[in-house]
């Protein structure tokens, strides 16, 4: 199925784009890379009247970092994380997943706000970026705000972003002393994952127990899932396999998987059980052997 005809508008500004998004609610998709959009359009399920393009609006392609933390602008694609050393410093979590994400095209022209912004729920991003208590600013034609990145998604490729809304930063405070983040995933032989896991400890490097916890699962339901129940139980604990295996357990009850051509709902949630055990052993471990920055 060909392309249904549209309108294309290019606006210079954020201001501009948001004033567009705002005349046209219902008919007007945003452009950031396009990589999932234009397939859903090809295959006539999205047909928008307007279709914005925002790649060429400046200042919004960049990685910064200072004493609070890491800035990334909506418009850095994946293969700027891919190779930024300030994200392979300070962040490489996402340095390590981001080559395996899709292929080089989509990370050549995928870019952070379009993944977040369209809500798909087969990627990688938000998981790690919520296990980080990552924040996204949110600009509209008159006004902004900041709000926690797990708050953004509500359902199947949705988000509580209003119609003249528009993602412009992803923002994430500097890891703190004994902390250790991992994610794994699971993807079926296809680009897009079918399972995700993320899981960040912060320890007290006195009595080696978890002072905070992060289990955050994408893939397996309409959002990202924390999984508070898992959280409270590694909270206050010190590592055992047995802990880690108890922490799989609970994550594998929690989420919603459907079954799929990537998989039955029992099957996902197994592989949920394995990577969330393997996630939660080695996020300790990076805590425990790189006490003064994040691993």
């Amino acid at each position: 199925m060909g392309l249904r005809n549209f309108e294309y508008i290019e606006p210079k500004t954020v201001k501009e784009a948001c004033e567009v998004l705002s005349r046209y609610p219902e008919e007007a998709r945003i452009y950031a890379g396009g990589t999932s959009l234009l397939l859903l359009m090809k295959q006539g399920i999205v047909r928008p009247t307007y279709l914005v393009n925002i790649k060429r609006i400046p200042k919004m392609r960049y990685i910064n970092s200072d004493s609070a933390g890491l800035r990334i602008g909506a418009l850095t694609t994946h293969h700027d994380l891919e190779v930024s050393p300030v994200i392979e410093q300070q962040l490489p979590m996402i340095s390590e997943i981001e080559p395996q994400i899709a292929n080089i095209r989509v990370r050549s022209t995928g870019t952070v706000g379009g993944n977040l912004g369209f809500a798909e729920p087969l990627t990688d991003l938000p998981p790690i970026f919520i296990a980080l208590d990552a924040r996204v600013r949110i600009e509209t034609p008159e006004s902004e705000r900041v709000l926690p990145l797990e708050e953004l998604f509500v359902g199947y490729y949705e988000t509580c972003l209003e119609p003249y809304e528009l993602i412009t930063e992803v923002q994430i405070d500097q890891p703190p002393a004994n902390f250790g983040l991992k994610y794994l995933r699971f993807s079926a032989g296809s680009d897009k994952p079918a399972v995700g896991s993320a899981a960040a400890v912060r320890i007290n490097p006195k009595s080696r127990t978890c002072a905070d916890a992060r289990v955050v699962l994408g893939c397996v339901g309409p959002t990202p899932l924390r999984v508070r129940e898992a959280e409270d139980v590694l909270k206050g604990s010190e590592f055992r396999p047995e802990l880690a295996e108890q922490v799989g357990e609970i994550a594998a009850r929690a989420c919603s998987p459907l079954g799929d051509i990537r998989g039955s709902e029992e099957h996902k949630r197994a592989i949920v059980r394995v990577l969330t055990r393997q996630a939660v052993e080695e996020a300790f471990a990076r805590a425990v052997a790189n006490p003064a920055k994040q691993h």
